[in-house]
């Protein structure tokens, strides 16, 4: 699966809640000596006005805002990715 893959993707609960769509992706670099090329791991999901401006550069994660709680969806919370519909099913509701 490609990051771009995830990108407006639908998010919804298990009980079929609708959360928005994903604006962007947050990841982390990871640390792996000797490998030929760096590796990233996806911590979690951006929705919401927030995600959407921090997409279009009006509003990026250097500002030091934090994130609300209800805009980022962490990765542990994913139960399914589901490309062909484009929808991403939380744990929730």
């Amino acid at each position: 699966m490609l990051l771009s893959d995830l990108l407006e993707a639908e998010v919804v609960t298990e009980g079929d809640e609708r959360l928005g769509r994903v604006h962007d992706v947050r990841v982390r670099m990871l640390d792996r000596r000797g490998s030929d090329g760096q590796q990233m791991r996806v911590i979690g999901l951006v929705i919401g006005a927030r995600g959407i401006r921090e997409r279009l550069g009006l509003d990026v994660g250097r500002t030091g805002k934090p994130i609300a709680d209800r805009d980022l969806i962490e990765w542990e919370q994913v139960v399914e990715v589901d490309g062909k519909r484009g929808r991403v099913v939380v744990r929730g509701g």
